[in-house]
């Protein structure tokens, strides 16, 4: 099997992924995620799909991933791309034009964008992991850790407190400041967009703890003033002598507070640390800088890097970015009518865009609307490394890929049907399992060159290609649906309940016994627990056939639900009621199932 090598930022240089853990079991790894002033638009989910890619592929190479995206919802200023950020707030500037306060915008926008993580698929949002609190840590919540490591800055010599009470970090105690992005220290204009204060030292030097009367968010260092009970109760723990008693009410500085998030939940050093390349300076450099500054976190490089034998003062021992989304090939940009939410794309007419719902549809998007896994495949085609333009030429080209996976998927899966066909379970053909074998290998070769996508997805393509010049028997279909389903696991594009499907007389018949049907009914046992199918599942358990008219309540169709709309339309045909038949029919069409009587039995196609 090939070896996993990623593009480390921190050396410029492909380095083989090792991972700290002594039993080569473990990774941790921690993302920058949203500030929640707003809704997220394609180029924040392009990189924490990059996030999302990584992951997956670290989990097929079998080691197992704590990943940890925190919640910016406090510190993150509107001018951040210089170290010591100026503006306002990002989330209380959003909260005061909405006239909202700044924690309730904040847990609105949160709860916004964990929807559309969902729609995406990104794992970390994904069944129990999206419970998890510890993995999506909120900034607010963690001002006790803030303050502890700046109290360590202070004590270490590594910051200041100025006279209004602020605390300041000084860059000339770090001589590795720089080296994550290549800015040399000298560079760093002195007063270059940023005002030399009264009572700052260098105006390099970028902030750890603000004080802003005007602020709404306000954390007391020295009393309860502004805390939540338990966190305070936890500060005091943390810091049971208090911190310096020159620092003012205030609230902490964006930098501060990944550094603190990342060492709570996934310890003082951590394998991978991600984000867009727009994080790289200031934000990942300053991470770096206080967490040596506070803790002298540093990490080896790995076996046959140039400097494995000198360690990195550095808390990850890899840095991983993603470069920017343009549209168009252009910053994306609102007065351009470019600037587009993951919602803009997925439903534009209720997100007030007629005339990206217009272009869509022109475009052949039914309704005007991009489908979520459309919009997953289009964002992790083409090599993190790379700029990506997003076009509709992309979402257009993105759609055809996916629908040419699913024909493939939904033929094969039909191809081996229900389990019952006792062939499936035979010996596939030798050229067919050579060809499953190199493609699987191919595949695990481009993602662990870096992520490979593109070459990644021309393994993919290039098999699907030869699937469908061969003949397959249901043994051979039962091999090349695992291959399918191998890549899903990676690329997740892939709508895996039963889209079509032959339902055989014999099936039908069993809808028609009483004691049939009693037996049906503990296949069909999750019914029970669907509120459109409760009432179904109890007349199904009671040997009972449902009636036409009690199918109206149900609302998603699979394939166990159209084959009883198949029975009912056969019952009613057999008592000659042509017109309950008929009817059946039209609902089904309605709902997007296409029916075929064949010799065979009912084809059916669900659109």
């Amino acid at each position: 099997m090939s070896v996993l090598k990623l593009k480390n930022t921190y050396t410029k240089s492909l380095e083989t992924f090792q991972p700290l853990d002594p039993s080569g079991k473990r990774v941790t790894m921690y993302t920058c995620g949203p500030t929640v002033y707003s809704y997220a638009h394609i180029g924040n989910f392009r990189s924490f799909l990059m996030s999302d890619l990584l992951r997956r592929v670290l989990e097929r190479n079998e080691y197992e991933v704590r990943h940890v995206m925190n919640i910016t919802d406090v510190g993150h200023l509107t001018e951040d791309d210089v170290a010591d950020a100026q503006g306002e707030d990002k989330l209380q500037k959003a909260a005061r034009e909405m006239g909202w306060d700044p924690y309730k915008l904040a847990r609105h926008y949160e709860d916004l964008f964990v929807e559309d993580a969902k729609k995406l698929r990104m794992k970390n949002y994904i069944g129990g992991e999206a419970e998890d609190p510890a993995l999506h840590p909120r900034a607010a919540s963690h001002v006790p850790e803030m303050l502890a490591l700046i109290q360590k800055l202070i004590e270490n010599e590594y910051a200041y407190v100025d006279d209004s009470g602020q605390v300041y970090y000084d860059i000339n105690k770090f001589p590795d400041y720089g080296k994550l992005s290549g800015k040399v220290i000298d560079d760093l204009e002195a007063g270059s967009r940023v005002a030399v204060g009264e009572h700052k030292r260098d105006p390099r030097d970028f902030y750890l703890w603000k004080v802003d009367a005007k602020h709404l968010m306000q954390w007391d260092p020295h009393g309860e003033n502004g805390w939540d009970a338990a966190d305070y109760a936890r500060y005091v723990e943390l810091v049971p002598e208090g911190v310096d008693p020159r620092i003012k009410p205030g609230f902490p500085g964006w930098h501060v507070e990944c550094s603190a998030m990342s060492r709570t939940h996934l310890g003082h050093v951590i394998d991978i640390h991600t984000g867009g390349e727009d994080n790289i300076f200031p934000h990942h450099e300053c991470e770096i800088a206080q967490s040596y500054g506070a803790y002298k976190t540093q990490v080896v490089g790995p076996h046959g890097a140039a400097d494995q034998d000198s360690p990195r003062h550095s808390f990850a021992r890899y840095w991983v970015h993603g470069r920017h989304l343009l549209v168009n090939n252009k910053k994306m940009s609102k007065s351009a009518g470019t600037f587009y939410t993951l919602r803009d794309l997925l439903d534009p007419r209720d997100n007030d865009r007629e005339e990206l719902a217009v272009e869509l549809e022109k475009s052949g998007f039914k309704d005007g609307r991009v489908p979520a896994n459309v919009l997953r495949y289009a964002l992790i085609s083409n090599q993190y490394t790379q700029p990506m333009n997003f076009s509709l030429d992309l979402l257009q080209q993105a759609r055809a890929s996916v629908e040419r996976l699913q024909i493939r998927y939904d033929k094969l899966r039909e191809a081996v049907g229900d389990g019952t066909n006792p062939d499936v379970d035979g010996t596939a053909s030798d050229k067919l399992l050579e060809l499953v074998s190199k493609a699987d290998e191919d595949f695990d070769g481009a993602l662990n060159d870096n992520l490979n996508m593109p070459n990644a997805l021309a393994v993919v393509f290039g098999a699907v290609n030869q699937l469908n010049q061969m003949e397959l028997g249901p043994a051979e279909a039962r091999e090349a649906l695992r291959l399918m389903e191998s890549f899903d696991e990676v690329l997740d594009v892939l709508d895996r309940s039963a889209r079509s499907g032959l339902i055989t007389r014999e099936q039908v018949s069993t809808w028609l016994d009483s004691e049939s049907l009693v037996k049906k009914a503990q296949h069909l046992k999750h019914w029970a627990e669907a509120p459109d199918r409760e009432q179904l599942w109890e007349m199904v358990e009671a040997g009972q056939l449902p009636m036409f008219e009690d199918l109206a309540p149900i609302e998603q169709m699979d394939a166990d639900t159209i084959e009883l709309f198949v029975a009912i339309r056969q019952n009613a045909r057999k008592a000659k009621d042509f017109a309950v038949a008929d009817g059946i029919r039209d609902d089904l069409a309605r709902r997007g199932v296409q029916l075929e009587d064949t010799p065979q039995g009912f084809r059916w196609v669900l659109g």
